[in-house]
């Protein structure tokens, strides 16, 4: 693997022929890894009975169009959506680093943009590299966040950039929107057309409370009974007031039961600067 080294932070770029690439993976085996969820917090409820744990996904909600939140994307491996993604600049894209912890090689991923459905429309850009951020933890989601550059420009009325948090997270008690093509019900499978759902933000100490002491300062929760992120929506945005506090990282498998979705904190200091650094936003 490349290192790219700036202002003193070491950062994981993936190339064409990395060592670390594992290009024998097949969809399915993607899809699995993808939609697994933090090792310790899934050994704990385990054992005392609890919900397994995965990555989240949209359960409830209504459909919508990309015109609404032209900033949506769809990762694709194969040509199969495995992850969201968010537009957030005219050549970058924002995502969870669980979305691509295995090191595809950069052809093996496609970006796909400007459409309401994940399989057809709009347009596929193709990945230039990508990078995770270093103190990602792939066992436990700490840190879950990469950045992608394409190859091509992102543009059109389609195809708009999210605003991203500067310091201060989001408001507590306020509803925030997230989008994908994830699951619509427990046990289902990705949906053709783009859907949204209203959670509201929910205050760290009670989220950690009722994930019994696995929220780290690097995550925030957000939810509402019935309705949820599900498997399929890693990796997306969640937005408050028009800013992208959150992306989707890891939530119950029994989506909409009422345990918050867990995701990663753009306002950390730490995330900040890691996208500032790649991507100098």
């Amino acid at each position: 693997m490349w290192c790219y080294f700036v202002v003193g932070l070491t950062i994981a770029i993936c190339c064409p022929g990395s060592i670390y690439a594992d290009s024998s993976l097949s969809v399915e085996q993607v899809i699995a890894r993808v939609n697994r969820g933090p090792l310790s917090a899934f050994r704990s409820r385990s054992r005392v009975g609890g919900d397994r744990l995965t990555g989240a996904r949209i359960v409830g909600g209504i459909e919508t169009s990309i015109e609404a939140v032209p900033y949506q994307v769809s990762l694709r491996y194969f040509n199969k959506h495995i992850c969201g993604g968010s537009i957030i600049s005219h050549s970058w894209v924002l995502t969870a680093a669980h979305c691509l912890d295995w090191y595809p090689n950069n052809d093996q991923i496609i970006v796909h943009t400007g459409s309401t459905w994940q399989a057809a429309g709009g347009a596929l850009h193709q990945v230039f590299y990508y990078h995770l951020h270093p103190q990602y933890d792939i066992e436990e989601f700490q840190w879950d966040v990469a950045t992608i550059r394409v190859h091509s420009v992102l543009v059109g009325p389609a195809a708009v950039a999210i605003r991203l948090p500067v310091a201060q997270e989001w408001a507590i008690g306020e509803n925030v929107t997230v989008t994908g093509w994830g699951y619509a019900r427990p046990n289902g499978d990705v949906v053709d057309t783009l859907r949204m759902v209203q959670l509201v933000a929910i205050a760290a100490e009670v989220c950690n409370a009722t994930w019994t002491g696995y929220i780290m300062e690097d995550m925030i929760c957000a939810g509402g009974k019935r309705e949820d992120a599900c498997d399929g929506d890693s990796g997306g945005p969640a937005v408050q007031d028009g800013v992208q506090y959150g992306i989707v990282s890891w939530g119950a498998n029994d989506c909409g039961n009422g345990m918050p979705g867990v995701f990663t904190n753009l306002a950390h200091p730490s995330i900040r600067t890691f996208i500032y650094r790649t991507t100098m936003i």
